[in-house]
């Protein structure tokens, strides 16, 4: 490239060149504010519990384990992680709707994806639709009537 095609490129904004750096920091930030307002839902324990009573693996651990924030801060990555697998899950089962649009089912693999996040099987059949040649297999069938 020369100088000038350099200078005439259009310049992108700080959001749309650090989009995922924005996206990871926001669900950080998100996650703390989330862990500390589900904080004030916990008690761990209703009265002090001994030194004694945490074994000698580490000191941290009694301190970690015995505080609201730590638990608030593990049942927000449960609920992230749930959702996370959720999404990926439904992703994964829409896969075939996306490339449907060649085999003229498109309807027929949208709501076999659909049913198929619930059963199976269903999506299995939808992804045979998808990758199935019907023109190959049409031509086969004429060719042996002929």
């Amino acid at each position: 490239m020369t100088d000038l095609e350099i200078k005439n490129e259009p310049k992108s904004s700080f959001l749309s060149r650090h989009k995922t750096k924005f996206i990871i920091l926001m669900t950080l930030v998100g996650i703390v504010i989330g862990s500390v307002l589900l904080a004030s839902g916990f008690t761990v324990h209703h009265q002090d519990i001994p030194a004694d009573y945490w074994t000698t693996t580490s000191a941290l651990k009694g301190k970690l384990l015995d505080t609201e924030i730590f638990i608030g801060a593990l049942t927000m990555m449960l609920i992230v992680t749930i959702c996370l697998a959720i999404w990926g899950y439904w992703k994964l089962h829409s896969l075939p709707k996306k490339h449907a649009e060649h085999t003229g089912q498109a309807k027929l693999v949208f709501w076999l994806c659909t049913i198929g996040f619930f059963y199976n099987e269903l999506w299995i059949a939808a992804i045979l639709i998808v990758v199935t040649d019907w023109k190959k297999i049409s031509a086969v069938i004429k060719g042996r009537q002929a």
